[in-house]
């Protein structure tokens, strides 16, 4: 697939939650607001698997959308249709697309609202007690989840399945 061309959806749903927390940012020290986006059970994923023989930059090859019995986290999200980037941004300016040099890519992050430095998926959603990381049904009950009754769809690189203490966050 060339490079200028946006990636396919690789999830999707009816609805979608935003998941929101506070942190302290790592640059500045300051306490910062955060966002992330969660699928609800019943989600989709694109089944990724793809005949051996096939080239993966093909586009004949036929890719099937399979149903997620479970909730999951997205992270690494490097597209987004214009409504939802309206939304979230509207919810958080300092989430928004960025270069990320670590990953040599782009995708929707957090950003300090102070400093303006991104703050990493990678330290928000895979380091154990990460801002969506908790480690305690505690740290997970300061995660609010809204509720966003509106079609979604992403290309997300990171998904966190039945994420620890999902049931522990507060929903709007």
């Amino acid at each position: 697939m060339s490079a200028n061309r946006p990636l396919p959806a690789n999830v999707r749903a009816r609805t979608f939650y935003v998941a929101r927390t506070d942190s302290r940012c790592w640059h500045c020290g300051l306490q910062t607001r955060l966002l992330a986006l969660a699928m609800p059970e019943n989600h989709e994923t694109l089944d990724a698997e793809t005949d051996a023989d096939a080239d993966a930059d093909s586009e004949s090859v036929p890719l099937a959308w399979q149903r997620a019995n479970m909730r999951a986290l997205l992270f690494y999200v490097q597209e987004l249709p214009g409504e939802v980037q309206q939304r979230l941004t509207g919810i958080l300016p300092s989430f928004r697309l960025a270069h990320s040099p670590a990953t040599l890519n782009s995708y929707w992050a957090n950003h300090c609202e102070h400093c303006g430095s991104l703050l990493g998926d990678h330290e928000l959603h895979c380091e154990p007690d990460g801002a969506f990381v908790p480690a305690s049904e505690a740290a997970a009950a300061n995660i609010q989840l809204m509720l966003i009754e509106s079609p979604f769809e992403a290309a997300a690189a990171g998904y966190a399945f039945e994420p620890e203490f999902f049931g522990f966050m507060r929903t709007s």
